[in-house]
C-alpha cells in the first residue's frame, strides 16, 4: 500500500467518526500536551477532517461512500 493511500484511508477513518467524536479527540489530545510528532499529526489530522466535515458535507459524504 502507498503512503499516499494510507494517508487517504487514516483521513476518511477520522471524518467518519463524526464531529463529536473529532471534537473530543481534538480536546483530549490537546489536554496531553505532548510535543511528539505523531501526536501533533494526529492533532492537524483531525482538523482537518472537522473543517471538511463543515465546510463540504455532501462531498465528504460521498467520498466516505466511495472509499469503503
Amino acid at each position: 500500500m502507498s503512503k499516499i493511500m494510507r494517508s487517504v484511508k487514516r483521513d476518511l477513518r477520522t471524518m467518519s467518526l463524526g464531529l463529536g467524536a473529532i471534537d473530543k479527540e481534538i480536546e483530549y489530545w490537546q489536554k496531553k500536551n505532548s510535543t511528539d510528532k505523531s501526536t501533533k499529526k494526529r492533532l492537524e489530522r483531525l482538523h482537518a477532517a472537522k473543517q471538511q466535515l463543515i465546510e463540504n458535507p455532501e462531498q465528504s459524504k460521498d467520498l466516505m461512500e466511495k472509499l469503503k
